[in-house]
């Protein structure tokens, strides 16, 4: 009976752990003390950091803990709080960030939306510079304290080249690029920018400036030539600032909160906010769109983290959400992200296919962040629809391919190779001496032969000549606004408006109703662990947030259109093909 008892018990147990617990937890995920809340509230919106497009597949900061916010997160977080009753108003904390002009055209455009329902929108920063001034132009009111400074000096390229210390160390670069507008090429292979790099610039640089322009003296209601003016005297104190009409008020982050905790408003942080109404949490109940996203240099493999060069797009990984995405019937519609510099020419090109064979089967809008160039582009252009911000940066529609001649660097440490080959060309790449002429053009064919199918797919998809999509390729590089109008995309508009878009053509009939899903799915802990990549990419995010992000902090940039430690992935073997 004893026996009997104790079974009876166990069993109740088993129960009581395996059902009612999980229910508990369950109904307690959802019953947040925030929710419960009647207490008008005002969020506090951070940006600061790398604000990367996306979190990563494969994320590092699952052992680190807290992580710095995302755009994904920050548009999300904004929208929800527009449509939130108890929501009154919003702060926006402007710290350093590493945002790029299109990513802060969207923020400013959720901003917008949340100033549409008639609720307050208050910017506080100590140090606004350039484009994150943007973001701050978009609130009600922008507040610095009387330590800070602004600086609207007007945008800028600083390029970074090592051929010189190449030189020193007895490296020879073996390059063939196309074409003379690849700036990606000259970081390895000049001193300066060549005159058709320096030429690419200005067009960017004239396009990224008169936007500047235009939307500053839009936001705070003077002319143009008064906006100038500003650019031209480039660095204000706060107390100038106030003068001439860049900020409408001088105070400290206490005296901002206070706007809204006098009159009975309690501050919530984004992260809090987050979590507690779980806006990043969805899946498909109805019609559903999938985004997913392409983020960081584009990789052979699962996406992961890069030491030189931050977030890696695996095409592993982006193919197997394309295909997951394509065979599910609740999802009707498929945006693909994409904030890429480009990177493994072969990668993009499976990722590109997979984005082919989805749009047969319903319709792919691809929407660029910051960055969709070279690969970037490559696994855009087979789109339904290409939807890009004015300031992202597109094109560079061309490829470098080659290698290393490291015997000069060899000679100088004592280190000896002896190469055999079975074949004609069979050490072509060999790192121990330059291609001979007849290998030289061995490649040159190759490559430009690479390079032809490339234009021609893009003017088969694009419903253009070939004549003119070479005219705008060969490396050269395009603001959003400036690919609207050769033809390279179809709208300017952030995210928002590739939603609209893919609803329309998956003709969508309740919008309102459409569940977005986010994806990849980010992987938890025990997930990472049995992955087998979580502890390569810890040590990749060890190292590039001490030296790469580090560098960033202390004022060390190395701007272009890409910015050159991107450029330093897929150098292995002393072998370089990338797009």
């Amino acid at each position: 009976m004893a026996r009997r008892t104790r079974l009876l018990i166990l069993i109740l147990f088993l129960v009581v752990f395996m059902v009612v617990v999980p229910i508990m937890a369950f109904l307690g995920f959802f019953k947040t003390d925030l929710k419960l809340e009647v207490k008008k509230k005002a969020v506090v919106v951070d940006l600061h950091g790398p604000l990367h497009e996306y979190y990563p597949h494969l994320s590092p900061d699952l052992v680190f803990g807290k992580r710095e916010p995302t755009l994904t997160e920050i548009i999300g977080c904004i929208d929800h709080a527009a449509e939130d009753d108890r929501v009154e108003g919003l702060i926006v904390r402007a710290m350093i960030s590493e945002a790029g002009v299109a990513k802060c055209e969207e923020i400013r455009a959720a901003i917008h939306r949340f100033r549409e329902t008639g609720k307050l929108v208050v910017a506080f920063s100590p140090l606004l510079v350039n484009r994150h001034y943007l973001v701050a132009c978009a609130a009600d009111s922008i507040f610095m304290p009387p330590s800070g400074y602004l600086m609207v000096q007007g945008p800028a390229f600083s390029t970074m080249h090592i051929r010189g210390m190449l030189d020193k160390l007895g490296i020879s670069p073996n390059i063939h690029r196309i074409g003379d507008y690849k700036s990606a090429a000259e970081f390895f292979t000049e001193t300066r920018n060549t005159p058709e790099v320096r030429e690419m610039m200005q067009w960017l640089l004239d396009d990224f400036h008169n936007g500047f322009i235009t939307t500053i003296a839009e936001e705070r209601g003077v002319e143009a030539a008064t906006v100038r003016g500003w650019v031209d005297h480039a660095l204000f104190s706060p107390q100038r600032a106030l003068e001439t009409g860049l900020i409408d008020g001088i105070r400290y982050w206490d005296q901002v909160d206070t706007m809204f905790t006098e009159g009975g408003a309690k501050l919530v942080p984004m992260r809090d906010y987050i979590r507690t109404e779980g806006i990043m949490q969805s899946s498909v109940f109805f019609q559903g769109v999938a985004v997913i996203h392409a983020q960081g240099t584009i990789t052979m493999g699962e996406s992961g983290f890069d030491f030189a060069s931050g977030p890696t797009t695996g095409s592993s990984t982006v193919a197997r959400e394309l295909r997951r995405a394509r065979k599910n019937d609740r999802i009707k519609a498929v945006i693909l992200r994409v904030d890429s510099p480009g990177g493994d020419g072969l990668a993009g090109d499976m990722i590109s296919r997979e984005v082919e064979l989805t749009a047969r089967t319903k319709p792919v809008v691809v929407s660029m962040s910051d960055l969709a160039a070279s690969g970037g582009y490559e696994i855009a252009y087979r789109a339904d629809r290409i939807v890009a911000l004015p300031g992202t940066i597109t094109g560079s529609i061309g490829s470098i391919t080659g290698k290393f001649n490291m015997r000069g660097f060899y000679d100088k440490i004592g280190l000896t190779k002896d190469e055999v080959g079975s074949g004609g060309k069979s050490l072509i790449f060999s790192d121990y001496r330059d291609f001979s002429e007849d290998e030289w053009a061995v490649v040159d064919e190759a490559h430009w032969a690479f390079y032809r199918n490339w234009i021609e797919e893009i003017a088969r998809f694009r419903r253009m000549r070939i004549g003119e999509i070479d005219s705008i390729a060969r490396g050269r590089v395009w603001t959003g606004a400036q690919a609207l109008e050769r033809g390279l995309i179809d709208e300017v508009g952030g995210l928002e408006r590739a939603l609209e878009i893919a609803c329309e053509l998956a003709e969508i009939d309740d919008p309102a109703r459409v569940s977005v899903i986010h994806l990849p799915r980010r992987l938890t802990l025990l997930q990472s662990l049995l992955s087998g990549g979580l502890f390569d990419d810890t040590v990749a995010y060890l190292m590039h947030r001490t030296v790469f992000e580090r560098l960033l902090d202390n004022g060390v940039r190395c701007a272009g259109p890409v910015p050159w430690m991107r450029m330093l992935h897929g150098c292995e073997n002393g072998n370089v093909r990338l797009k």
